[in-house]
């Protein structure tokens, strides 16, 4: 993406959750999910909510967009960045702090 397109100075926070399961001492076992638009595996993650800590915000995100439910940890495990596109075509760089998320129940 040209830098022309992107929102000079801007950055976000979003959360996002590493969801995994392990059974019968396995190696654990991770789950990702397909974007809408580019169809690319990700983590789930998105926007703080009103009122829900960092962790929450980010369990919150795995039920909504891979319908897992579980333990969420309270410590961030690592964060990364990337360039979000926006509908007007600009982008804006976000950072994601991830929190592990241990599955118990998948709807």
């Amino acid at each position: 993406m040209s830098n022309a397109n992107k929102i000079p100075g801007a950055r976000r926070l979003q959360y996002g959750a590493l969801p995994y399961r392990t059974s019968n001492g396995q190696r654990a076992e991770f789950m990702l999910v397909t974007s809408r638009e580019t169809r690319r595996w990700i983590i789930p993650k998105g926007w703080p909510k009103r009122g829900k800590s960092p962790h929450r915000s980010a369990a919150h995100e795995a039920f909504e967009e891979a319908g897992v439910l579980g333990a969420i940890g309270r410590q961030s495990v690592g964060s990364f960045s990337y360039e979000k596109r926006l509908k007007s075509g600009r982008s804006i760089e976000c950072e994601v702090r991830v929190f592990p998320l241990e599955v118990k129940r998948q709807r």
